[in-house]
């Protein structure tokens, strides 16, 4: 099995997809649009993608890209402890000046750097990995913030570990394939919805339909729908699946009820 994640080596992807898969080959991708779209194309079997963090929330390119699927679904899901440490050439910590990474991983450590580092320099870059490999590049006034595998492979110095404001700090990723997953007992299903108009109580009747046959919802989330103001997309998910008659038949109601509904996917909940 080939399974994409976010690169290159030594990424929070990379680790997680390590994790769920060790026995995979590890493919590294440049943007979470590349990974989903190389699973629609069916060029690889399987992809890793965060989806949202116990600190930050939500990663909207992540959410914003599973809505465009045709072919991928979610078939998995896994969640991992984050831990985040600064990482540089340097083994001076007062001399750096300027701080790589991601920009989940930069919100994850905003107090940090606001109470050591309110003069530094925070660029964003694409994984957290990179962010290493830019900080070398640099020199020694460039830190970057990464997991201790990163650390390693690039050979840079630890300066200072745990730096993530959230010590119970965790990422949920999901994983997309093209091929449905095998039927489980303990399912989680995600979805999302807009309404075709602005109508009084559209949500709480959505929710309604969950209360009444007793589902349990394990995340709600809401987007822009990139239209009009106010014009929003729902994201729910739900322990169950629709093969269940209850679940059915909640879904049949909220079709009903939504101009638009997708199933994102049904697998194995952690």
């Amino acid at each position: 099995m080939e399974l994409g994640y976010l690169g290159p080596q030594g990424s929070h992807s990379h680790e997680a997809a390590k994790v769920y898969a060790p026995a995979a080959k590890l493919v590294p991708m440049t943007s979470f649009y590349e990974i989903i779209q190389a699973v629609e194309k069916g060029d690889i079997d399987r992809g890793i993608l965060p989806i949202e963090n116990s600190t930050e929330g939500a990663v909207t390119f992540v959410m914003d890209g599973l809505l465009k699927t045709e072919e991928a679904g979610i078939v998995g899901e896994l969640v991992l402890p984050i831990c985040h440490n600064l990482v540089s050439l340097n083994d001076n910590i007062g001399e750096i000046d300027c701080i790589y990474s991601h920009p989940q991983a930069i919100e994850q450590c905003r107090e940090y750097f606001r109470e050591y580092f309110p003069e530094a320099l925070l660029i964003s870059c694409e994984s957290t990995s990179l962010a290493c490999a830019k900080a070398k590049r640099r020199g020694k006034n460039f830190a970057a913030v990464a997991n201790m595998e990163a650390a390693l492979i690039y050979d840079l110095n630890v300066l200072e570990r745990d730096i993530q404001d959230n010590l119970l700090n965790q990422t949920r990723f999901v994983i997309i394939s093209r091929e449905l997953p095998l039927e489980c007992n303990h399912c989680k299903t995600s979805i999302a919805f807009t309404f075709p108009d602005d109508k009084p109580g559209a949500l709480h009747s959505v929710l309604k339909e969950f209360a009444d046959r007793n589902i349990n919802l394990t995340r709600i989330e809401s987007r822009p729908a990139k239209t009009v103001i106010g014009k929003y997309i729902f994201y729910i998910d739900f322990m169950g699946t629709p093969k269940n008659n209850a679940v059915n038949e909640a879904l049949c109601e909220i079709e009903n009820m939504t101009g638009f509904l997708k199933i994102l996917g049904t697998y194995p909940a952690q």
